[in-house]
Order: structure tokens, then sequence, then C-alpha cells
């Protein structure tokens, strides 16, 4: 699936998303040492009152995240660790817009618009990608993308399957497929996505953290661990 068979780029590039995810998804606490971001959502709440399960939820969504960028799995195969990446961030995005109508606002800041185009065209509702006769991925990444990029402008009969495709092929065309072309899906830089989701997520953990009375209805006194419900009872 790759238009090169070395993925030596590839682990170096991972490390740093893992190092990027890692470092912004921390916010100083109030005693000045590093907190995960969903945790520091407590801080606007009164931890007595209950427990608060916006904070725990979000912050078991990013360890999914935090776990697939540390796995090496997947460093033979960047196809597959772009794709699983896009689900995730999908899905913790989208779970904040639905949660910014729970907390109040109307009109939810939309999911960044490079992972939902990604996600809903090429890794969730691919038919356009799958009619494409053999695509191969190119990711900019690759530290030879600039001279495949350009060897393949000059090759010409040369489907290049980019954001812009993404956008503007929303329904299948087997004509555009069949014709006397080689697609080539052109992966933007996979920091990108994250820095985005990063975004979406500091802007949401300050709005929650501004409406502490909105925060206080995913709060609850009656709910403990399992684990302390059976030590209680032992």
């Amino acid at each position: 699936m790759l238009l090169y068979d070395d993925v030596s780029w590839f682990k170096p590039i991972r490390e740093n998303l893992l190092n990027e995810w890692q470092t912004k998804t921390e916010v100083a606490s109030p005693d000045g040492d590093p907190e995960p971001m969903a945790c520091s959502i407590l801080q606007a709440v009164n931890t007595a009152t209950g427990h608060l399960s916006l904070a725990c939820s979000l912050q078991s969504e990013a360890e999914q995240i935090e776990k697939l960028l540390n796995t090496t799995c997947f460093d033979d195969d960047p196809v597959v660790f772009f794709r699983l990446l896009l689900f995730l961030l999908d899905e913790f995005t989208a779970r904040m817009q639905e949660c910014y109508g729970l907390l109040g606002l109307r009109k939810a800041p939309k999911q960044p618009i490079l992972i939902s185009i990604w996600t809903n065209r090429y890794a969730k509702h691919r038919t356009a990608i799958l009619i494409q006769h053999h695509a191969q991925h190119l990711f900019e990444d690759e530290p030879y993308f600039t001279g495949a990029r350009t060897a393949l402008d000059a090759l010409g009969k040369i489907t290049f399957v980019d954001t812009e495709w993404l956008k503007s092929n929303q329904r299948v065309n087997l004509a555009s497929a069949n014709q006397d072309q080689q697609a080539v899906v052109i992966v933007p830089k996979q920091i990108e996505f994250l820095k985005d989701a990063i975004q979406y997520f500091s802007d949401f953990r300050s709005y929650a953290c501004s409406n502490p009375k909105a925060l206080e209805q995913f709060q609850s006194p009656h709910h403990s661990k399992p684990l302390d419900l059976i030590r209680a009872k032992s």
C-alpha cells in the first residue's frame, strides 16, 4: 500500500507524536505540578460533592490515544496506524462536541475539519477509496516526500487523493476510478491531526472549567469503583 517499502522513517514520527500528546495535554495544577488536562477539570468543582464522570471519561479516552501512540505494533505499517489514529481522534473530539451541548452551549464548535474529512471520507466511509485501483500511499512525513511528489507530477496520469480530493469526492465515481490513472493517497503530516485534536481538547477544557454549575450535572455522590464497594462489604 506504500509507494516505497522503506518504513524506517515512521518510528521517529510516532515517537514525536507521542511526545507532543504527552506534553501538550498536561497543564499546571494549583500547586504547580503538571497534571492531565482532563483531570484538571476537577479543579472547577467541589470534588467532595461527588464523582465527576466527565473528567474521568475524557482522561480514559486520552489514555487510549496515548496507548496507540506508544505502541510499536504498527511501526511496519504506518497506513494502519494512521487509520486507527483517525478513529480515536474523531471519536474523542466528537464526544466533546456533544458535551458542549450538555454544558449549555447551543452551537458547539465543530470538530477539526482535517480530522473530520479524513475520518469520514478515508477511514470510515471509504467506498470512494476502495474503488481506486491499487491505491498507494505517500506520507508527507516521509523524508523523500518532496522528491517523490515532484516525480509523480512529472509522470502524469496520477490521481492524487489528498484533502482537497476528499472534500470534492463525496460520491462514488466509477468512471473516474476506471480511467487510465494511478491513485496515490497523499497523507498530510500526522502532527497536524494531533495538534488540531489537542487544541479542541484545550478549548473544551477551558469552556468546561468556566461553567462550574453546568459541570455539576456530571457529578454524583453515589458512584465508587466496584473494588471499593467490594471492600466496603468485606
